[in-house]
């Protein structure tokens, strides 16, 4: 018996791995192979890219519109290629800085806002964990050059 069981077991199996073949792939598989994306962690570190700019204008609202608040002190804990980087906005409300440490996919860029005599408006979104939170502090997705303005309110 264990004669005949063996060619049924073989033959059994050389049509099961032949009943796939064909001379063309299904359409779901790739015709060229692609180069693969290694997978990321949140314990992975962010990726510095040199080139980027996070850039933007601080404002308030007015009853003529919205106006330009110059000296607001705009701190980009990851930017710059030392990190920990601060600017004051000019007389326009424009800020900027060039060199970004970012990991997208896991939490966004923290970016604090302040200005004596000016306080966050309400309903801004509460920074998420581990990012800081309290007053001033915001937060943006940066894959590429980004505009990220914010708005002050006068006390």
């Amino acid at each position: 018996m264990t004669h005949r069981i063996r060619p049924a077991l073989v033959l059994s199996a050389l049509v099961m791995g032949l009943a796939g073949c064909s001379s063309e792939p299904p359409p779901y598989v790739p015709t060229a192979p692609s180069a693969p994306v290694p997978a990321r962690r949140p314990s992975d570190p962010a990726v510095y890219m040199p080139n980027v700019t996070l850039s933007g204008v601080a404002f308030e609202e007015t009853p003529t519109g919205r106006a330009p608040i110059e000296g607001v002190w705009v701190y980009c804990e990851p930017c710059g290629a030392e990190t920990h980087s601060g600017v004051y906005t000019d007389s326009k409300g424009f800020y900027s800085f060039t060199g970004v440490w970012t990991d997208p996919d896991f939490f966004p860029t923290r970016v604090q806002i302040t200005k004596d005599g000016y306080v966050d408006p309400p309903g801004l979104p509460t920074p998420t964990p581990p990012n800081p939170s309290g007053a001033g502090w915001r937060e943006v997705v940066i894959n590429g050059n980004t505009e990220f303005n914010v708005q002050l309110v006068r006390q």
